[in-house]
């Protein structure tokens, strides 16, 4: 998918606390049951990183070191939770992380926030998470991000609720394609998903072209999310 949120680095961080991953119900009850998530709020400490992982990333900048500190101590903590210990997550080629073969996951860092997500294979065929800052996702960006069925209920919408809702587009559209990808090897344009907000933290994913996610799940694909201090955040899970 392609990547308008470089552009969301122009709006200020909150300010980074103390590093703590810790499990994260609220996000966990985004998904099904057997869904494991840790979340981490402010800079991990890159010194945590296993060994293996430290040697992917010893010539990284600073500010992707910590990101990938913070990404790796929640999905250790998950792992844990799943009866995991001491394990190594590095990146395939196309930078997806490898995961146990028994295990389904997903990470997303934000500015000052990471979430981890993890599941057994044996109740959950895939997992995609993604965190934005709220008010990050500029109008600008919108036309990129939306298609114009979205575009036109943005408009619907309380102006002073736009723009976190062009965030949760982004994010659902985001989570959707980390949930998707491992299963299919399929790249989506921005423009060839469909977000639909269904209920109260509930929303429904609908492609707009086939897609071989067919196979392993009947579509759309449901979803939740939440806005929480500043951020938001939308989780799906395939069966």
């Amino acid at each position: 998918m392609t990547d308008p949120p470089s552009q969301k680095t122009s709006s200020e961080p909150p300010p980074a606390v103390a590093a703590c991953a810790r499990l994260a119900p609220q996000v966990a009850a985004l998904f099904p049951p057997g869904v494991v998530a840790v979340e981490l709020v402010g800079e991990a400490d890159p010194a945590l990183l296993h060994p293996d992982e430290r040697q992917v990333v010893e010539r990284v900048a600073a500010r992707r070191l910590k990101d990938y500190a913070a990404g790796r101590e929640c999905a250790r903590l998950a792992l844990r939770q799943l009866e995991i210990e001491d394990f190594a997550l590095l990146p395939a080629s196309d930078r997806q992380p490898l995961w146990p073969p028994q295990i389904t996951g997903s990470i997303t860092h934000t500015h000052g926030y990471c979430i981890a997500v993890a599941a057994r294979r044996s109740q959950v065929g895939g997992l995609g998470i993604d965190a934005e800052l709220a008010q990050a996702v500029h109008e600008e960006l919108w036309p990129r991000i939306c298609r114009p069925e979205e575009l036109e209920w943005l408009a619907r919408q309380n102006t002073q609720d736009r723009g976190r809702l062009a965030a949760l587009i982004f994010a659902a559209k985001e989570s959707f394609y980390k949930c998707q990808y491992p299963l299919t090897g399929e790249w989506l344009g921005f423009e060839e998903v469909l977000i639909e907000l269904t209920g109260d933290s509930q929303l429904l994913v609908r492609p707009q072209r086939p897609i071989r996610l067919e196979a392993h799940a009947p579509l759309p694909v449901k979803g939740g999310f939440r806005f929480h201090e500043n951020w938001v955040t939308a989780g799906i899970a395939v069966p």
